[in-house]
């Protein structure tokens, strides 16, 4: 069975941990698709507090302000805070299609230079 460890990353204003069994698996319940341990922001956290925070409930985003050194909280509304202060790469969104009709009369126009 694998071991469970304890992941921290600074996102937004909060410092978050989660108990996972990997690292790919700590990404998904942040809701990134972006490699934090690769960037340096994110890593495997040996910190007492963070550690009792997050064995809590194994898989639950907890936080606590950057900078603070009290418990981390458990918060219902902490996984869509999360997901709303990430910035998430938008799909480009294409252009409406012109009608046929439009298409068609300015062929003619062309056509008739």
């Amino acid at each position: 069975m694998p071991k469970i460890k304890v992941f921290t990353a600074n996102l937004g204003f909060y410092e978050t941990a989660v108990a996972a069994r990997s690292r790919k698996m700590a990404l998904a319940h942040w809701g990134v698709t972006r490699n934090l341990f690769h960037e340096g922001t994110a890593k495997e956290s040996h910190d007492p507090k963070a550690i009792e925070g997050a064995m809590r409930k194994v898989g639950m985003v907890v936080r606590r302000p950057i900078g603070s050194t009290g418990p981390f909280e458990e918060r219902a509304d902490a996984e869509q805070t999360l997901l709303n202060t990430l910035s998430r790469p938008r799909k480009a969104t294409k252009p409406a299609k012109k009608p046929a009709a439009k298409l068609a009369k300015k062929k003619a126009a062309r056509r008739k230079r």
